[in-house]
């Protein structure tokens, strides 16, 4: 008979990188902890990012962890060749500081799509 973890392990946390479960908890503390458990569990920032984490595994990663400028240069050019980003944003971002550059990728992956968004007219 297996442990009572075993039988909780769902197939989606099974198949989480390190990174993707630190997010979940990170989630679940913010909504159901104390900001004291919040701040200890949160103060390293997340792990290495894993290939599945993607380059945005590596914007979380690089916000707690400062990048070196060849790190962010490297980060532009896989974004670039992914398709995330313009080679004109890449070479407008590689002229800021690393914490800047980390810091304006993670502002356009929480950007809200301008298709997105309703009307006032629309939204009531």
């Amino acid at each position: 008979m297996g442990s009572i973890d075993e039988g909780l392990c769902s197939p989606v946390t099974a198949a989480a990188t390190p990174q993707q479960i630190y997010h979940g908890k990170l989630y679940q503390l913010q909504h159901h902890g104390t900001p004291e458990q919040v701040a200890e569990f949160s103060a390293d920032g997340p792990p290495r990012p894993e290939t599945a984490d993607g380059v945005t595994g590596w914007i979380f990663y690089y916000e707690a962890n400062t990048p070196t400028m060849d790190q962010v240069a490297a980060l532009l050019a896989e974004m670039e060749t992914l398709g995330w980003i313009t080679g004109t944003v890449r070479e407008t971002l590689a002229e800021l500081s690393p914490q800047e550059a980390t810091a304006e990728l993670k502002a356009r992956m929480v950007e809200r799509n301008p298709d997105d968004q309703q009307s006032p007219a629309e939204a009531g």
